[in-house]
């Protein structure tokens, strides 16, 4: 009695086994299991996009969104990217298809992507554009450096590259923490003053660009905070008024370094009269991409200098 019933047991085992994967090949067959199944994602601009697959032909409209792309390892599928998408170096051997401001729409299309990923809103040119030759757009814009992260695992939903998405965003998430839990231990007020010069005309960012809030989280106190506007130029005068402890220049190029010493009276600012004029790589701090963690550990190290760190100069 007991090897019967053992028998009929094992027999009904078998049979659920064996519809269990009779199911996970027919969901599999019809894309509807594993990593192939169609997804549908809200991308930064708050779009639905849905693939039905994912994708093996990208391109990217952005060196940030490249630069995502790679470190994600799906840099074998990237097809197309921008004049200025030179990070990792890999990206040099790629399709280049204009950029953001000139695109070149020929060349998009006869590259056949199945994805791209652009930068801008729903209301942007670019996006509008793209849609309308029926190409999947996916847009991907940071403002803020937390929302780098996020971008990374959005990125990874929608191509499909979800665990190595998590870990990424997890890894740039607890730099950028620890750098804020540094930071954390100096007041507001008492925080270093910086002037972010982007050229020998002493144009600067402000509040609502992303190099702000980048200011903002390594520790620095922005002296174009009270301008109001992304972008502004102060003038020698405003700039010596307001004598900010470290300028920090995103060029590699000596000769801007000459410029702006051209300028009356920058010789008697504190920063320069106390050797804190850094220049830093611009590539690094300007794109909302999986560097960013670098960038603030960079400029956190610039600002804050005893705590041993390499500024990255």
């Amino acid at each position: 009695m007991a090897a019967r019933q053992g028998k009929v047991t094992g027999f009904r085992v078998a049979v659920i086994l064996g519809a269990a994967l009779l199911l996970v090949t027919t969901l599999a067959g019809c894309g509807l299991f594993g990593g192939d199944r169609p997804r549908t994602v809200v991308d930064s601009a708050g779009r639905e996009v849905t693939l039905e697959r994912s994708p093996e032909r990208i391109v990217s409209m952005a060196p940030s969104n490249t630069e995502i792309l790679f470190a994600l390892g799906l840099g074998d599928r990237v097809v197309g990217v921008t004049n200025f998408c030179n990070y990792p170096p890999e990206a040099a051997d790629i399709e280049k298809v204009g950029d953001s401001w000139a695109p070149d729409y020929e060349k998009i299309v006869a590259l056949e992507p199945d994805l791209v990923l652009a930068v801008g809103t729903a209301e942007s040119q670019i996006v509008k554009d793209l849609e309308s030759y029926g190409l999947k757009v996916f847009v991907v814009e940071a403002e803020t450096v937390d929302e780098v992260a996020d971008n990374v695992e959005l990125v990874g939903r929608i191509t499909g590259a979800v665990k190595e998405a998590e870990a990424l965003a997890g890894d740039i998430r607890s730099r950028i923490d620890a750098v804020r839990q540094r930071v954390a231990e100096t007041a507001v007020g008492e925080r270093p003053s910086v002037f972010w010069v982007l050229d020998s005309m002493l144009w600067t960012v402000g509040p609502g660009s992303f190099v702000h809030d980048l200011i903002t989280v390594a520790g620095g106190e922005n002296v174009a905070a009270s301008s109001g506007q992304a972008y502004c130029q102060f003038s020698m005068e405003s700039l010596l008024a307001a004598d900010p402890d470290v300028i920090i220049m995103p060029i590699i190029d000596p000769a801007a370094a000459d410029a702006l010493a051209a300028n009356e009276g920058w010789e008697s600012l504190t920063a320069v009269k106390e050797g804190r004029v850094h220049m830093i790589d611009p590539d690094i701090v300007s794109r909302p991409g999986p560097r960013i963690a670098e960038a603030i550990e960079r400029v956190a190290a610039i600002l804050y200098p005893e705590a041993g760190e390499d500024s990255g100069d």
